[in-house]
């Protein structure tokens, strides 16, 4: 789609608005316009000399400079992020609001949401706790809404599970109902991933495969027991229980697990030696 070029605005824009007013109203109009058909660059531009046309302002009637300076840094910021100049959006913020305390949830959300998707979390638990630990922001309507942002996009994505009650009780903000519906919230997808790390741990801690041959402190080889007993199940599985080939093969298995323990013979004669005995027997 093609640019949009910047428009500049016309100082008896609307009537019913002073001149400054009306400027300023359409520079917000046409930074949105240039978000909506991707002008990036013009909308930046629009939102910094609307920023700019605020101060003119200020002195007027039934005028909110506050929802204005809001609106036109969230395009701005939102224009940053989709022409990948996200390293751009904090020095701006910090230059219309002086400090990202200050800003309102609004723009803070999609600072969160931007550094969050790039997967800068400590840039964006800076941002969380400076903003949240700020006491103007307690009573902010948005305050749980930000609290929730954090939790869902920067704690979750890094298994912070655990953590989440103990970041609730710092966020005092919030009163203790909202903290039991976050936790009642939270609590089945804390749930699995506690679980889910602990059969990890399980598994990471499972023991060596008995099959496997390994020596242990005694120096006697682990598993060699495991290899009787299972022999001695196979001859009386071929067997009757009381023949004599049975008696002799058991006498012969008892003999061979007893050189191992008392005289450390070579496992793998004994071995021979005792399947070349069954095979005669059987």
């Amino acid at each position: 789609m093609a640019s949009m070029e910047v428009r500049h605005p016309q100082e008896n824009y609307q009537t019913g608005f002073s001149p400054d007013q009306a400027t300023l109203k359409q520079y917000l109009e046409n930074a949105t316009d240039a978000l909506l058909f991707k002008n990036f660059d013009a909308c930046i531009e629009n939102c910094e000399n609307g920023l700019s046309r605020v101060k003119l302002c200020t002195e007027l009637e039934n005028f909110s400079a506050k929802e204005y300076i809001e609106r036109l840094c969230v395009l701005a910021v939102q224009a940053h992020a989709e022409r990948n100049t996200w390293q751009e959006v904090l020095p701006f913020v910090q230059k219309v609001y002086g400090d990202i305390e200050h800003s309102p949830a609004a723009v803070l959300q999609l600072c969160l949401l931007l550094y969050a998707k790039l997967q800068d979390y400590p840039q964006c638990q800076a941002l969380a706790n400076i903003w949240l630990r700020n006491q103007d922001n307690f009573t902010d309507p948005e305050y749980p809404h930000i609290v929730d942002i954090y939790v869902q996009h920067a704690m979750f994505p890094r298994k912070l599970h655990s953590l989440v009650p103990a970041f609730l009780d710092t966020c005092h903000g919030l009163s203790a109902s909202q903290k039991q519906q976050m936790i009642q919230q939270y609590a089945i997808s804390i749930e699995n991933e506690l679980k889910s790390s602990s059969e990890e741990g399980s598994k990471g801690t499972t023991s060596p495969d008995r099959n496997v041959v390994r020596e242990d402190e005694s120096g006697e080889p682990e598993g060699v027991w495991a290899y009787i007993k299972r022999l001695s199940l196979l001859l009386f599985q071929r067997m009757k229980p009381y023949s004599l080939s049975a008696i002799i093969s058991l006498a012969v298995i008892l003999l061979a697990f007893l050189s191992l323990r008392f005289n450390k013979g070579p496992f793998s004669r004994i071995q021979s030696a005792v399947l070349l005995l069954w095979q005669r027997l059987v």
